[in-house]
């Protein structure tokens, strides 16, 4: 179905045979069936995975629909939480417990979302969630709020340059 590819510091995820060419060789060999099947899994919410790297987020920027889930893995010694100020307004903001592996959040608010390891965050854990396939609506929110923080300033500075590098891209 999908599959991650990664692209630089950013993971997105595409079709094996990209979405009109999997519909059209559909349409062609008249299985209406299957296309709505097709279309009916590819609507399905999906889930993401980062993982711990030392005192890293793996992937550090990472791409997700609204209704994606994001889990975390290898969390030992590790917690993640987002940065207060460093999500859409609507959002639900979250923070783990130490250790806990396979801890997921379900984001349904599009925008850019920057989360942390408190423990870690003043040796660089910082890692960034877009939601959506628009320009994250809350960029200036997020660059605003930077000046609110005191420990790891500049690898949260660090992490959203490499998200908007990964938006250029992208786009």
């Amino acid at each position: 179905m999908w599959r991650e590819t990664e692209i630089d510091d950013a993971v997105t995820l595409q079709r094996p045979l990209g979405g009109r060419l999997r519909r059209a060789a559909l349409c062609e060999t008249g299985l209406a069936a299957a296309l709505l099947i097709f279309g009916a899994q590819t609507a399905s919410a999906e889930e993401h995975v980062v993982r711990t790297r030392r005192a890293e987020w793996v992937p550090p920027v990472l791409f997700i629909q609204p209704g994606d889930t994001v889990v975390w893995r290898g969390m030992r010694t590790h917690e993640t939480a987002l940065i207060e100020g460093m999500g859409p307004a609507d959002a639900t903001a979250w923070h783990s417990e130490l250790d806990a592996d396979g801890f997921s959040v379900t984001l349904n608010e599009e925008g850019a979302y920057i989360y942390t390891c408190d423990i870690h965050m003043s040796l660089g854990m910082v890692g960034a969630i877009v939601v959506g396939d628009a320009e994250p609506h809350n960029l200036a929110a997020i660059d605003a709020a930077v000046e609110n923080i005191d420990v790891g300033r500049i690898f949260v500075e660090r992490i959203i340059g490499r998200m908007k590098r990964a938006l250029a891209r992208r786009n």
